[in-house]
Formats: structure tokens, C-alpha cells, sequence
């Protein structure tokens, strides 16, 4: 057993919206070795684990320097398997070789513009805390509570009449964007989920939290990129 956290970065190979996503080339370089790169620039973890059923995914991981390119099996790289269903079988396949960790974290691919910095005061911040998860948050940048839906042809407010209402008297609401999770090895492993219990925030700036699902995203995250270029 180790003292450092494991890094999990799944990465299928399939992808209806933007074929080929997580080797997409942003910038020149594949979105995969962005969050290869965060990790190991981070120096908090002792392995760094890309998952993967593809071989192209596979051979990438290994040529941007993760630790440890592990295939998984079909049944994970379907679009109705989770993060959490690859995390648990990445954490238990390596438990049974012997390799044991207390923590671990998960960086999504598709948030290229983390830095290692964040994952560094992220770490620090789920360690003084004593959580049982950490999670990176962005607020939403207009609030679901304003949401309408059109049932019949005709605009309702989805939430009802009282949240239509100035930005300012709404309360804050803020999703996960995929960039960063620490979590503690046996509890995640009882609950097999990360919306469980004690689970703390790691807020983002919105230039530093992009969701790529689709071409458009691409082209915003290259936009950020060329006005900061995250190194550290």
C-alpha cells in the first residue's frame, strides 16, 4: 500500500457527438495527453492509470508517459457505462495484483485546461478536510432554476412560477465539469458512487473548466487556451 493516490483517466474510444474525442487534437496535441500531462507535472500521484478498450487510446497513453495504459473489457466501453463503474474495476483489478491504494482520483479528459496546480491544491484541500470525496464545481452560468420546457407547444416555467425571478435572489448552483475527483479507496468501493457522503468542492474558474463533447467545444477550449496557456 502507498501513501500517494492512483490517477484514473478513463478514456473509451467511442463517441457519437465528436468521433474519436478523447484523441482529438487540440492544439496539436491530443486531448488524452492534457490530463497525462496535469498529473505528472502535479506530482501527487504514484500511478497514473489510463483506461481504455481502444488501442490507438492504449498506445497514446503510453507515448505521453502514463504509468500504466490498462484495457478494460467491452461491457465498460459502452455509452451506458459509467465513470464509476471503470473506477471501481480499475481500483479492484490492480487490488488483485497487489497494488492497493487508499486514494485515487479521476481527471476526464474532456477538461483539457486544468492545471496541475489545481489538482495540487485540490489534493491538499480533500487531505485537511478529511472527506470522503473532493469534487471540481463550476456555477452554471444561467440558472436552471429559470429552465422552461414546452409541453404542448406552449412555454411553461419548468421549476414553477417562483424562480422567475432575478438572477440575484436565485441561489447559486454549480455542476460537476469532470476536471477533478479525490476520493477514499474503501468507502467509494462500499457506495460505488461519488454524490454520497461527506463530499467537499474544489471550485473552478469558468476559463479553467471546459466540457468538449462536440466540435464547438473543441474550437472554445483552443479559443482559452491561446489566451492562457495553462503550464503549471
Amino acid at each position: 500500500m502507498t501513501d500517494r493516490p492512483l490517477c484514473i483517466i478513463p478514456a473509451r474510444g467511442g463517441s457519437k457527438r465528436l468521433p474519436r474525442k478523447n484523441i482529438a487534437l487540440l492544439a496539436g496535441k491530443p486531448l488524452l495527453s492534457y490530463a497525462i500531462d496535469a498529473a505528472l507535472e502535479s506530482d501527487v500521484f504514484d500511478l497514473i492509470c489510463v483506461s481504455s478498450e481502444d488501442d490507438e487510446i492504449l498506445e497514446t497513453a503510453s507515448k505521453y508517459g502514463a504509468h500504466l495504459a490498462l484495457r478494460r473489457g467491452a461491457e465498460l466501453a459502452t455509452d451506458t457505462a459509467q465513470v464509476r463503474h471503470v473506477c471501481a474495476h480499475v481500483l479492484e483489478d490492480l487490488a488483485s495484483e497487489g497494488q492497493v491504494y487508499d486514494e485515487f482520483a479521476v481527471l476526464l479528459v474532456t477538461n483539457p485546461l486544468r492545471t496541475s496546480r489545481d489538482i495540487k491544491a485540490a489534493y491538499e484541500i480533500f487531505r485537511e478536510k478529511d472527506a470522503n470525496y473532493l469534487m471540481s464545481l463550476v456555477p452554471y452560468s444561467h440558472p436552471p432554476q429559470r429552465a422552461v420546457w414546452v409541453p404542448g407547444g406552449y412555454v411553461e416555467p419548468y421549476y414553477g412560477l417562483q424562480y422567475m425571478k432575478q438572477t440575484q435572489l436565485l441561489d447559486t448552483l454549480y455542476r460537476h465539469d469532470g476536471s477533478i475527483i479525490f476520493g477514499k479507496t474503501d468507502v467509494f468501493l462500499k457506495e460505488k458512487e461519488f454524490y454520497r457522503t461527506n463530499v467537499i468542492p474544489y471550485f473552478l474558474p469558468a476559463e479553467r473548466s471546459v466540457d468538449i463533447d462536440n466540435s464547438l467545444d473543441l474550437a472554445w477550449a483552443e479559443f482559452l487556451l491561446s489566451r492562457s496557456s495553462p503550464k503549471d
